[in-house]
């Protein structure tokens, strides 16, 4: 490919090294071998600084150029990490870059952005046409713009109408017209126009729906594939193959094959990736759907994939987004609590895997699906999500938020332990987790006052001598307590929280890794 040609050549020229290769290889797989990428660090700040790294060796010798990345729906944390440190580091090491990120939605820019680059940023919205624009776009279409030739007002005001300022579908009417010989060229006012625009109305000219243009070629298609049509318009304008092929049950991938193969209507992109092949296309596709049976068909994926989950029938690549992409057909369908559940499952999922920022995305996401749950959930799970998105907040170093978020859930958690269910583990989890941050901020004071509540506490309702849930509670107290000098008191919580996970390891409720 052009992208191994490159790196190859940059390689040679000894402008790039081989780790450069696996680092680039992260986010442009085809130019590395899998195996060697999988021995990169895990920690995703080492990760993007060293990408970084990499790509500025690249970038800065191309200079002035512009970077272009596209989207079709919000831009992924891991990207955005990508991008925010390239941009940081562009300031002095390679400042004639300009960077173009195109969205389907307005993205939402991470704070690091926000508040460092304010001042280089600038949101443009594509709006659509107006009709002097539609005019010209008629003209380039038709060859007609350096010939001085017009279009006739009432042509203009048909297309202009009916594609609604849309370039793509100005695009289809126009090809659609010249396929059916319905335009001619009007010598005497020296203007294209519709012919026999005067023996039909306006609305008349071009069919009522646009759809019915757009999806000619597809006029023949077979009922089985017209349904593949509608699912993926519901998956979105890309989707990665090794996920959705999932949807066995739906014999769905095979389908988009057949459909990518004779009819053009998708292709290929990035590894195996597939992506529609005219976006006119897919928001006519999408136009067909009304919301029931949008919802009905985001059920049915939700669904299978829930089936195959439970079954393992996913195999690995599935285990990375399959979470993530599951709660938000869940939420598509209106499955609340399904949705909930799945948003936390792909935030510990992430946190596993050090990747705090999709983490915190996918806690944002369960906090927002909370609201729309009926009846309201318990309080354990309505301040579990909370916490973790503290905690991922604290990890990103983003204090001022985790603070602000970790105080909210903790007057919450209070409040719930003057009732009657409260729940006093979730208590101290969040007091635990408050105090960490202090910890991480120096505030040794604040912290230990929050442990010397929290403490108490644990050691009630954890009566086994082999909890390790207990020695976390200790052995976090203790950290405070080293880093604030008091070290004698520090290493006896530190023996106990030892004593209680050997006893744990011996009783085989503890691993000897936790040990």
């Amino acid at each position: 490919s052009n992208e191994v040609e490159a790196v190859n050549t940059l390689l040679s020229h000894k402008t790039l090294t081989k780790t450069d290769r696996m680092m680039i290889g992260s986010i442009l797989p085809s130019v590395s071998d899998s195996q060697l990428i999988s021995l990169l660090p895990k920690n995703p700040k080492t990760m993007t600084k060293a990408i970084v790294d990499s790509l500025i060796k690249v970038l800065k010798p191309l200079q002035p150029c512009v970077l272009v990345f596209e989207g079709d729906g919000e831009i992924d944390p891991s990207s955005w990490s990508v991008v925010v440190e390239l941009m940081l580091r562009a300031v002095k090491q390679c400042p004639k870059l300009m960077f173009v990120m195109s969205s389907r939605n307005a993205p939402a820019t991470p704070s690091a952005m926000t508040t460092t680059l304010s001042d280089d940023i600038i949101h443009v919205t594509l709006a659509p046409f107006e009709k002097h624009e539609t005019e010209i776009y008629l003209k380039v279409l038709l060859g007609v713009r350096e010939r001085g030739v017009g279009i006739d007002e009432r042509m203009l005001d048909a297309v202009h109408h009916r594609a609604n300022g849309c370039p793509q579908f100005i695009e289809y009417i126009v090809h659609w017209a010249l396929d059916k010989n319905l335009i001619e060229y009007v010598e005497n006012h020296n203007s294209m126009s519709f012919k026999s625009l005067d023996a039909h109305p306006d609305d008349e000219i071009i069919p009522r729906e646009l759809s019915s243009i757009v999806l000619a070629a597809f006029n023949d298609l077979s009922p089985i594939l017209w349904d593949a049509l509608k699912i993926a318009s519901c998956i979105g304008y890309s989707f990665d193959a090794d996920v959705y092929n999932a949807l066995t049950d739906l014999g769905f991938i095979p389908k988009i094959k057949k459909l990518a193969n004779r009819y053009d209507a998708f292709e290929k992109c990035d590894g195996n990736r597939y992506k529609w092949k005219h976006q006119a296309v897919y928001e006519a596709v999408k136009s067909l759907l009304i919301k029931s049976q949008r919802q009905k068909i985001h059920s049915m994926i939700a669904e299978v994939f829930e089936r195959n989950v439970k079954g393992g029938m996913l195999g690995d690549a599935g285990k990375g987004d399959v979470h993530r992409l599951l709660a938000r057909h869940c939420s598509l369908a209106q499955k609340w609590d399904s949705a909930f559940n799945q948003y936390m499952e792909a935030g510990k999922r992430a946190e596993e895997t050090y990747n705090f920022t999709e983490a915190t995305s996918m806690y944002q996401e369960a906090l927002s699906i909370q609201e729309k749950m009926h009846p309201t959930p318990l309080p354990r799970s309505r301040l579990l999500p909370t916490v973790k998105l503290g905690n991922c907040l604290r990890e990103l170093a983003r204090y001022e938020e985790s603070e602000a978020v970790l105080t909210r859930c903790l007057i919450e958690a209070e409040r719930t332990m003057s009732e009657i269910d409260g729940d006093e583990q979730m208590y101290v989890h969040v007091l635990a987790s408050l105090a960490t941050l202090y910890q991480n901020e120096s505030k040794y004071d604040d912290a230990k006052k929050l442990y010397e509540k929290a403490l108490p506490i644990a050691r009630t309702i954890q009566e086994s001598r082999s909890s390790l849930w207990l020695a976390g509670q200790i052995a976090g107290y203790a950290e405070i307590l080293r880093k604030s000098g008091d070290l004698a008191s520090a290493e006896g919580l530190h023996r106990e929280a030892l004593d209680i996970r050997s006893l744990a390891a011996e009783e085989g409720s503890g691993t000897e890794l936790e040990l």
